[in-house]
């Protein structure tokens, strides 16, 4: 192997990657003894994957769970780990979890670290039908020497069901860019009321629940609400809007790059969510000061703390949604007390830059878990002869 251990992470698409691996990736790169590279399938957003040393590899990943696309998945990863030497394979998401775990263990890949973003199951499904998916991580665990988990509830539940990989489940948590979002100097001032979901437009997202809320709020304010993201339900949640009468007052903006300038102009952020990992989208608004409300989900309680930082509210309770947001939208030093705290909660709490650095810890921890301690000798040792240099 090369004086640096080569790392992949192999993530679903170049949405993905862009929004939760670029900055990761480029710190490691930076700042550590390891060489970080990135496989996602291509998409619009795979050219604004520049990054200063690591490489990205464009590989067309199904987005369902068809028997021949997941075995074409599954023979062209086995293909490039054989022809690229890493260290350390590093999954993401359900398919490219599932795939590429197996992948690295066929290839022999030294040491294989998975990351759930919220599983297929969730506290919401009933025994029945969460069984086959915890039988499926149960054997997947097997192909895995590390499961890193986003909230610490998942950390506990993973061991309540009996998931274990090699050498364990650590929380690793999540975090954002804080320089992009820094705290607003003052709240907007918008002729109308504008309420926020960043979201990727599909169901486990929940937004039928919020356009059931917005209606409401829509009786005592002449609100507009806009919807950050792409999606495959985009046409189904625009008719359904039209046939409310809401069509008027709801803007599909799409994929932005400009989401901190977004969130600063807004009054309220919101995310219905049936499950999530841990909420970047979240943490963005309240970065800048903006007051969210929140299904009351794993992972999404973890960011919001509820009537101090925003509100959290039952799953499918639009009546709730809508209050929550109308008391909001009644109390501008309400949002004010909120919207501050909430920033100081993120910074606190959800700093990208520690997040990556305690993750560092654990690549180095699992290189001495494997035996492996050697590797990241020679590579401390060439990073200290190329600083040397500069």
């Amino acid at each position: 192997m090369g004086a640096r251990p080569r790392i992949l992470d192999i993530v679903n698409t170049d949405h993905a990657a862009l929004n939760f691996l670029a900055f990761r990736v480029g710190w490691i790169n930076e700042h550590s003894e390891f060489d970080n590279d990135i496989l996602c399938s291509p998409g619009p957003h795979f050219a604004r994957l520049n990054l200063p040393a690591g490489r990205v590899t464009a590989m067309d990943i199904p987005r369902g769970m068809s028997p021949v696309g997941v075995g074409r998945l599954l023979g062209r990863l086995v293909r490039h780990l054989r022809a690229n030497r890493y260290t350390i394979v590093h999954t993401h998401n359900s398919i490219t979890g599932a795939v590429g775990r197996l992948a690295a263990r066929l290839t022999r890949v030294p040491v294989v670290i998975h990351t759930t973003h919220g599983f297929h199951f969730h506290e919401n499904m009933g025994r029945l039908e969460r069984a086959p998916y915890v039988a499926a991580e149960k054997w997947l665990a097997r192909c895995c020497d590390l499961l890193l988990c986003q909230n610490r509830q998942e950390v506990e539940e993973i061991r309540r069901l009996g998931i274990r990989p090699r050498h364990g489940v650590c929380h690793v948590g999540n975090g954002i860019d804080l320089r992009r979002f820094p705290l607003r100097d003052a709240a907007p001032t918008n002729p109308r009321p504008v309420i926020l979901c960043n979201a990727r437009l599909e169901p486990v997202k929940n937004h039928p629940m919020l356009f059931r809320a917005f209606e409401l709020v829509r009786r005592k304010h002449d609100a507009v609400l806009w919807l950050v993201g792409e999606g495959p339900m985009r046409d189904q949640y625009a008719a359904e809007l039209a046939a409310k009468g809401l069509a008027s007052a709801v803007e599909f903006l799409g994929y932005r790059y400009d989401v901190p300038a977004l969130n600063a102009a807004a009054d309220v952020a919101v995310l219905p969510s049936v499950k999530e990992g841990i909420p970047r989208a979240l943490m963005e608004a309240m970065a800048v000061g903006v007051p969210v409300v929140a299904t009351d989900v794993k992972g999404t309680r973890e960011v919001v703390v509820d009537a101090q930082t925003g509100y959290l509210v039952q799953l499918n309770d639009a009546e709730a949604l809508a209050e929550r947001i109308t008391r909001l939208l009644d109390a501008p030093g309400l949002r004010r007390d909120l919207g501050v705290r909430g920033s100081v909660r993120v910074r606190d709490h959800f700093d990208e830059e520690r997040v990556t650095q305690r993750l560092v810890q654990m690549y180095r921890n699992a290189l001495y878990a494997r035996g492996l301690a050697e590797i990241r000798e020679r590579a401390l040792e060439s990073l200290r002869v190329e600083e040397g240099r500069a």
